[in-house]
């Protein structure tokens, strides 16, 4: 194929590769913020599409496919990275190759951009089942379509020998929380959890970037005051253990020895919490470390891991110390693991591609 992957690529965007190490070609045209990604796909004429007016941005894709005589967009990621407005402009242009749209994350909130990925795509790939039957409610459904989660861990970062857990040596639980950390009271707002679990004697491994929302933007930027409000927590209590973020090379060596890991905390705003897949899940296991879920808060996640056998499933915090350690679960999400990296799901998404090609 000969494929312009258009939008944005979230965690781990090395894992385009994939395609050319499959014998395709690829370009990219990013709908979000280019520099962000661009060391790591090296070798990938990238464009930077979110700096251009919404016409000129379409101009230039619908020129690049026809010089390069592209054979189809593989648009993705999410709602929020610009990739919508762009996919769907191509379409209302009459795109002149077959589109495949892949949705990570919504907000089930309709819109028309929305709609016309949705019903005009040749194709349209989602993240579960759960997903796909929201937007059927809403959405004529689209011609094609599959189910595959968008940005799991690539294989390269299984590397690494897992330690023991450090609950086999104090007799103490020990959580791991990783990646953005806020005080707005929303899903990335883990301070009340943590107060809970390190009153109960949980140790707390929080591998946190302390971040804001802004509003202007729409980024999540570095605060030192998100900062403390966590420093703060931890002198309070030697159950709180902060911790540099580290690269995803390190996560075996660094986080296996946690007995269980923690996603997002409870909001009731988040709308797409029934649905979601959060992509740490993936780096989680790749680290033998099986994913904590409140009952019934995150369905389709919690369906998926306990097929696998590596969730720990807890009617609340109280009740997830006397789940751990939980050595079965992790035993689980080390079988498990290779199944759930990019490589193992690539086939799939090639296929449903080709198939949409013709």
């Amino acid at each position: 194929m000969r494929l312009l992957l258009l939008g944005g690529l979230g965690p781990y965007p090395e894992r385009i590769m994939s395609f050319p190490k499959a014998g395709h070609t690829i370009w990219y045209g990013s709908t979000h913020y280019l520099p962000a990604v661009r060391e790591q796909i090296r070798g990938v004429p990238s464009f930077a599409w979110h700096d251009e007016p919404a016409d000129v941005a379409l101009e230039l894709a619908l020129t690049l496919i026809r010089e390069e005589r592209i054979d189809g967009v593989y648009s993705l990621l999410n709602a929020w990275d610009g990739s919508n407005a762009l996919t769907a402009a191509l379409l209302r242009r009459g795109s002149p190759v077959p589109v495949v749209r892949h949705y990570k994350e919504h907000y089930v909130a309709p819109n028309e951009d929305e709609r016309t990925c949705i019903e005009q795509s040749t194709g349209v790939i989602f993240l579960n089942a759960a997903s796909r039957d929201y937007f059927a409610e809403v959405y004529a459904p689209p011609r094609r379509s599959t189910c595959l989660d968008a940005d799991p861990i690539p294989k390269a970062y299984l590397a690494g020998t897992p330690r023991p857990k450090l609950s086999a040596t104090d007799e103490r639980p020990h959580l791991l929380v990783a990646g953005s950390a806020q005080a707005d009271n929303g899903r990335y707002d883990y301070r009340a959890t943590i107060r809970a679990l390190c009153d109960q004697g949980v140790h707390v491994h929080l591998y946190g970037s302390f971040r804001r929302l802004d509003p202007a933007t729409g980024w999540l930027l570095d605060s030192d005051e998100v900062a403390e409000s966590y420093r703060a927590l931890a002198r309070e209590s030697d159950y709180l253990h902060l911790h540099a973020p580290i690269p995803p090379a390190h996560f075996v060596e660094e986080w296996s020895p946690y007995d269980a890991g923690l996603l997002h905390a409870p909001d009731s705003r988040d709308r797409f919490r029934p649905f979601n897949y959060p992509n740490r899940y993936t780096a989680y296991l790749a680290a033998g470390v099986p994913i904590a879920l409140s009952r019934g808060d995150m369905p389709s996640l919690q369906s998926h891991l306990e097929a696998l056998g590596c969730v720990i499933a807890y009617d609340d915090l109280s009740d997830l110390a006397t789940h751990l350690p939980a050595p079965t679960a992790a035993t689980a999400a080390l079988h498990a693991r290779d199944q759930l990296t990019f490589e193992a799901l690539f086939p799939a998404l090639e296929a449903f591609i080709l198939s949409c090609l013709g």
